[in-house]
């Protein structure tokens, strides 16, 4: 049970509000303060054709959320001195060195400055659910920029160039790593997944994208930009991924494919914003929280047309021209939101996580939208709003 049953009253009366409005499909949010569980509610259904009510287990797909629970994972291998910040990639990778991408550091390739941001095309089913095919991929790859000089969203690479870093500083897969190191001692086993395991398809959500259609590739619909235009090769519109295809939920693609719990989230963010730990565990020691709070690049991104606070894989809190999202005023606040409204972050100067996992996909403003309204009542209720 939540420690404050009045905020999540409060939540949940905002939830069943967003459903009834049409607004949300099924959703989870879950917040701890301090490293106490303060909200956990869902609402709505598990899909538009799956009436069954959402479950505190349920499991959704949550695009590129995942990659702060990959960012967290090299946060994690740095803290036990596995991993240098700024070594060459080459160092734990020696096969990624080619094409001039000797020099790139972990620290540029994962702020996205390395320039490696575009997919093959088409993009496959088959290319993106083989493990090897994606590594390869990035290995060959040629930079479509001088690495360190610009900076463009690698929405889908990131999948590969966190996954290669992550296996050749440690030894083992990704996948694993975050359900042995992340999940299991948190207690949240079975809520955090990057790869679906067989037997859990009666827990899983489906996506909508709002409007109607599908979420074709979890990649942004095509807008009036330039054929040209980066955006294009990092999310093609001619993708043939689609996440609710069960394929694709059971391979391993670390910045656009994690199932998630909005509790099992907030609950790894939760030790996060609490010094490192939570109920007697450890994630990392209370001196690496600098280390994902450090803002690499404010650059204008060239993939997403705007500027966009980077670190070491998480994005960041703060105000961009006067307003800021879900993840609130403070650039000390670090995480990642995904494509059509998830959110997972942490928020140290007010001992806070939040995470909001949902299924109708959409795109809103800066500064709206359903999971900004939820964000924004909890940090309005403790008084974190500003």
């Amino acid at each position: 049970m939540p420690f404050d049953p009045a905020l999540n009253d409060k939540v949940h009366a905002l939830l069943e509000q967003q459903v009834a409005d049409g607004r949300q499909l099924g959703v989870q949010v879950a917040a701890y303060r301090h490293g106490e569980p303060l909200v956990n509610t869902v609402a709505g259904q598990m899909g538009s054709r799956d009436p069954r009510p959402v479950q505190p287990d349920s499991l959704f797909s949550c695009f590129s959320t995942t990659k702060g629970v990959a960012a967290t994972v090299v946060h994690m291998l740095a803290d036990r001195g596995l991993l240098d910040y700024d070594a060459p990639v080459t160092k734990y990778w020696p096969a990624f060195g080619q094409n001039g991408k000797e020099r790139i550091t972990v620290a540029t390739a994962l702020s996205h400055q390395a320039g490696l941001h575009a997919m093959p095309r088409p993009t496959t089913v088959a290319f993106a659910t083989d493990w090897e095919a994606g590594l390869r991929w990035i290995e060959q790859a040629k930079p479509a920029y001088e690495p360190g000089t610009k900076t463009g969203y690698h929405a889908v690479t990131f999948s590969w160039l966190v996954g290669g870093i992550v296996q050749g500083a440690c030894g083992r897969h990704i996948r694993d790593v975050i359900v042995e190191d992340v999940a299991r001692p948190l207690g949240v086993e079975g809520e955090i997944y990057c790869g679906i395991p067989d037997g859990l398809e009666d827990r899983l959500t489906t996506l909508k994208a709002a409007g109607g259609g599908g979420p074709r590739a979890g990649l942004a619909e095509a807008p009036a930009m330039p054929a040209d235009h980066p955006m294009f090769d990092a999310m093609p519109p001619d993708s043939e991924i689609n996440y609710n295809d069960i394929r694709v939920r059971k391979a391993c693609l670390p910045a656009s494919n994690g199932h998630f719990t909005a509790n099992g989230l907030a609950r790894m963010y939760g030790a996060l914003a609490n010094g490192g730990e939570i109920g007697g565990v450890r994630l990392v020691s209370k001196e690496r929280i600098p280390h994902m709070q450090r803002i690499l690049t404010r650059d204008f991104d060239i993939v997403t047309s705007t500027p966009m606070r980077k670190g070491i894989g998480f994005m960041m809190g703060g105000r961009t021209d006067g307003i800021y999202g879900p993840q609130g005023p403070r650039e000390t606040a670090f995480g990642h939101a995904g494509n059509g409204g998830s959110v997972a972050f942490a928020d140290p100067e007010a001992g806070l996580s939040i995470a909001v996992t949902l299924n109708l996909m959409q795109q809103p403003l800066p500064e709206g939208g359903v999971t900004f309204e939820i964000c924004e009542l909890i940090r309005q209720e403790l008084s974190v709003a500003e």
